[in-house]
């Protein structure tokens, strides 16, 4: 943990400073940041991999309240999926993320595609999101689920909502769900060894009680360090998005900042598609000490 602080460089100290930087930077144009919100179905190829995502073009386009953008694939998420599963994020590398560990996604949309290529690299992934999201995330997950030895073809989804291997669903809200009661029902009690959120910061409303539950899942793994139990690695929150609204974002990483300590990924440890001047950025949390 701590050699990765240290190749993170300086911590972010002031959110003002942080967001004039990144806005200042020339960037590559960019749309709203969705691959294709208008077709039914996307072929996509991560870290060698190929998948096939079900979107909901109709339901991105539907007045449900709460929102309906996690209906289609982000582009955010797809660079942070290329990302961690490479060699230049140094999470599994160091040792951070490994066969034991345990993820949760925040705010997971309909693609699976963190969790999918997450899961055959740690124990268990929690793909959290609004109700209305899971049966396409579940669809997706069982679909693009690698064929092993002695099976000829992908599995069938089925129907309802259910686990695929060590990927786990389920509904999360984030303004009125009690965490630490979802963390229990989970058996998730003792904390994760990383919260992920891509694309979650997008208006004023959901800034608090996002980074609350960020601060919240985090808690976990931080009351076990300060109980009698053996110590473990502090939870890493790492948060993916594009770069659209200097106020929005600010508002973020000031709230942020509060409850973590912050740094930006450096160019050094991204891969091209998310180095300085693409309109993306990656910051990494550690809960602060109380």
């Amino acid at each position: 943990m701590e050699w990765l602080l240290a190749a993170l460089g300086d911590e972010i100290l002031d959110a003002d400073e942080e967001t004039f930087y990144l806005f200042s930077q020339a960037r590559t144009s960019q749309d709203l940041g969705m691959v294709d919100p208008k077709t039914e179905e996307l072929d996509l190829c991560i870290s060698g991999r190929d998948f096939t995502i079900k979107q909901s073009p109709g339901a991105l386009q539907s007045k449900r309240e709460g929102g309906t953008t996690g209906a289609t694939v982000w582009r955010a998420c797809v660079l942070f999926a290329e990302w961690i599963t490479s060699p230049k994020s140094h999470l599994f590398q160091d040792g951070l993320l490994g066969p034991n560990s345990i993820v949760i996604e925040l705010g997971s949309g309909i693609s699976g595609l963190v969790p999918s290529v997450l899961s055959p690299r740690v124990k268990r992934v929690l793909a959290t999101d609004q109700q209305y999201a899971l049966r396409l995330l579940q669809e997706n997950i069982a679909f693009n689920r690698p064929v092993s030895k002695g099976r000829s073809s992908r599995p069938q989804a089925s129907k309802g909502i259910s686990n695929a291997g060590n990927v786990e669903l389920a509904a999360l809200d984030w303004e009125t769900d009690d965490i630490a009661a979802f963390l229990r029902k989970h058996g998730l009690e003792d904390g994760v060894e990383a919260v992920v959120a891509c694309d979650c910061i997008y208006n004023y409303g959901l800034i608090d009680p996002l980074v609350q539950t960020c601060a919240d899942v985090c808690k976990a793994r931080s009351a076990r360090e300060n109980s009698n139990e053996t110590p473990s690695k502090p939870s890493l929150c790492i948060i993916a998005q594009q770069l659209r609204q200097p106020e929005v974002f600010e508002q973020w990483l000031k709230a942020f900042v509060v409850h973590f300590r912050v740094w930006r990924v450096p160019d050094n440890m991204l891969t091209e598609a998310l180095r300085e001047g693409s309109g993306f950025v990656l910051h990494i949390g550690v809960l602060r000490e109380r």
